[in-house]
């Protein structure tokens, strides 16, 4: 839930204001079915939950052929939410889906910022992969082989998530990457997948 909620609200605030349909149509875009596992229902129940959160207005809009549309846009509040959620999504460990989103949202965060939260990952990772080190160095001859052998499954995914944390933390983040967004004019502002067409100048967005 975690992830969906913070790529429905990054979605809404990057874009200045989106509809629930637009939202949707984002993140089918991304795939984020698949990687974050996000389902179509959730996607519109997310906006309302924020509105009624306070982390998003609602403005009636009339529809082009239909009812009225409502249209949402993030409080300062919402902006807020993201940023630490974003923040908690690179630091925990084992959470691939909310790793994923926040790796999304990175154009929130300044690059200092993001960076020190790649690091406590880095360090959380660390500390884990020793404590189980250390606890395999004496084994239990009773433990089963296949708890073992999911010991070392863990391990592995551990060190490979371990590997792609340092990758992160050492990117240079110039002006030319994705996650340097605030650094960009206006003009030459990256578009994270958001149709031009669909887009309002967000505010407030985190800089260094």
């Amino acid at each position: 839930m975690s992830a969906t909620k913070l790529l429905v609200l990054g979605i809404v605030h990057l874009s200045g204001g989106a509809h629930g349909y637009q939202v949707r149509s984002e993140l089918q875009s991304w795939g984020a079915e698949i990687w974050a596992k996000i389902k179509p229902g959730s996607i519109y129940h997310a906006p309302k939950k924020a509105a009624a959160d306070r982390l998003h207005t609602e403005h009636a809009e009339p529809g082009s052929s239909g009812p009225e549309r409502v249209l949402y846009r993030a409080t300062a509040r919402g902006r807020d939410e993201i940023v630490e959620l974003a923040r908690d999504g690179l630091r925990r460990t084992h959470d691939p889906t909310m790793l994923d989103a926040a790796i999304a949202m990175l154009p929130m965060l300044t690059t200092t910022d993001a960076i020190a939260h790649v690091n406590e990952r880095v360090a959380r990772l660390e500390a884990e992969l020793r404590g189980q080190a250390k606890g395999w160095e004496n084994p239990n001859p009773d433990i089963p082989k296949h708890v073992r052998d999911q010991a070392e499954l863990w391990a592995g995914r551990a060190r490979t998530e371990l590997e792609r944390a340092k990758s992160l933390s050492k990117r240079d983040p110039g002006p030319g990457t994705t996650w340097c967004w605030q650094e960009h004019s206006a003009r030459s502002r990256p578009h994270y997948g958001i149709p031009r067409s669909a887009q309002r100048r967000p505010r407030n967005v985190h800089r260094e």
